[in-house]
């Protein structure tokens, strides 16, 4: 256990915290109770007076991470709003990549990280969506967002290769594979992303009626 001086007193805060640091340095496996007191110099059954288990943890750090994001400011326009949102949330993951199974995996379950979804649903509601529509574009927008990360910025073990050995593959069976692997900087994830985002907004855009600002019933 850590020895400290004037101890901090103890809070639901500073424990995601610490527990949001543990994981950036070692990953989601490194979170325990016990690993996480001995992070704060305190005994395990000291962090129950503030967080229910480790799956408590777990779901106060989906809230810290989303906490770091900016301000809602609405722009002019709901495909605006929604841009800089997922952009926002691009970049915080980033800047967190040990965390990305966690999105990946567990939905927001706190009042804090649920706000944001809230928001969400608020503007694009306001945009003409019904709420079914705004829930599935924000899920389309959400798990896009969540995807590219998960396979742009989670680390790898370093004893893991990841990378395809496309230039091993039949130029015969594989010819556009090939052709891939001779390309120079085989991969740009920012051109990548935006790529994706801008079509779904294409598709977005569409389902809203010109006339009346609401959804379009799809073909059946």
């Amino acid at each position: 256990m850590k020895k400290t001086g004037k101890r901090e007193a103890l809070s639901r805060t500073r424990i995601l915290q610490t527990a949001l640091a543990l994981v950036d340095r070692e990953g989601l496996e490194s979170v325990s109770m016990r690993r996480v007191g001995e992070e704060l110099g305190v005994e395990a059954m000291s962090l129950y007076n503030h967080v229910a288990n480790k799956a408590a943890i777990l779901d106060g750090i989906f809230e810290a991470v989303l906490a770091e994001l900016p301000p809602l400011e609405p722009a002019s326009t709901w495909q605006g709003t929604l841009r800089e949102r997922a952009h926002a949330l691009r970049s915080t993951l980033r800047a967190h990549p040990n965390v990305l199974p966690l999105f990946s995996t567990r939905p927001a379950v706190t009042p804090a990280s649920i706000i944001h979804v809230e928001q969400a649903l608020g503007f694009l509601m306001e945009a003409g969506f019904s709420l079914r529509d705004a829930v599935s574009s924000f899920q389309v927008v959400f798990s896009f967002v969540v995807g590219h990360s998960v396979t742009s910025y989670l680390p790898t073990r370093p004893d893991e290769d990841s990378s395809p050995a496309y230039e091993r593959l039949s130029e015969a069976d594989f010819p556009r594979m090939r052709a891939l692997a001779r390309l120079e900087g085989r991969r740009d994830v920012e051109e990548e992303f935006q790529f994706g985002l801008e079509t779904m907004f294409v598709g977005l855009t569409a389902s809203l009626s010109p006339k009346r600002g609401k959804p379009r019933s799809p073909a059946p």
